[in-house]
């Protein structure tokens, strides 16, 4: 068994060494492919979208739904 377990041991090593080195060439093909691209101006960046209002109270209270489950119970107790 221990042999078994150092040979498990040895095929791990082995697989994140061709992980560590793929990720190598990955980066260095990254990094000459943004060195040919040329300046940094061809880059575009795109904007987040505004978030969309409800027209209720601000924060979590913004929700309908919230003053519903808030208040029905309060109603219901009264009658």
């Amino acid at each position: 068994m221990n042999n078994r377990f150092m040979n498990i041991i040895d095929s791990a090593n082995l697989n994140k060494e061709k992980f560590d080195d793929s990720m190598e060439s990955l980066k260095d093909s990254l990094q000459d492919s943004v060195k040919a691209s040329g300046t940094k101006s061809s880059v575009q960046y795109v904007s987040a979208p505004v978030p969309t209002s409800t027209g209720w109270l601000r924060g979590s209270l913004s929700y309908p739904w919230v003053l519903i489950c808030t208040i029905a119970p309060v109603i219901e107790e009264l009658f």
